[in-house]
């Protein structure tokens, strides 16, 4: 997502309308997305501050994750703010990116913003039974017939205080 922004050297209090429209094909710097739905939209300005310019904008766009619980895809609409400075030179007081040229790549700038806002953990549904952890089959489409009862081994010298038929 290259932004060129010639048209605000020189000019101080000078702003330019931000649209851009991009689909992201490369997943592999957004862990647990399986797939963007729709591409990602940024609306914004961008406004020449004493060569300081300033972006403010608001991309949104949709996702598809899977189920933590049973795997199923999921689909999460996104919205998320870019609130950067750029400038030529960085400026010892100001926290501002420095850029070199008339344009300034904003990729790097949409990927963390949909990750800030992406959730850690993703279901599908309130009521979700998840994977049955013998067989794998999905427990939202109806019950396996697997013994879950499996008690871990550090725990099973436990088990006999509930035994009600042994004395301890």
């Amino acid at each position: 997502m290259i932004l060129e922004m010639s048209q605000l050297y020189g000019k101080n209090g000078a702003s330019m309308e931000v649209r851009m429209v991009e689909q992201i094909e490369d997943l592999s710097s957004y862990p647990d997305v399986v797939g963007f739905m729709e591409p990602v939209k940024i609306e914004g300005t961008l406004k020449n501050e004493e060569e300081i310019f300033v972006l403010e904008a608001k991309g949104e766009t949709k996702v598809s994750r899977l189920c933590d619980r049973c795997l199923a895809p999921v689909t999460l609409e996104v919205y998320f703010n870019i609130e950067e400075r750029f400038s030529h030179t960085g400026r010892d007081n100001e926290e501002t990116e420095t850029f070199s040229g008339d344009q300034i790549d904003l990729a790097d700038y949409v990927k963390r913003g949909i990750l800030e806002v992406l959730p850690m953990k993703v279901i599908c549904r309130e009521d979700c039974k998840g994977l049955c952890p013998v067989c794998g089959k999905d427990l939202n489409e109806g019950d396996c017939g697997c013994d879950t009862t499996e008690i871990d081994p550090r725990f099973e010298s436990l088990r006999a205080l509930f035994n009600v038929d042994e004395e301890v």
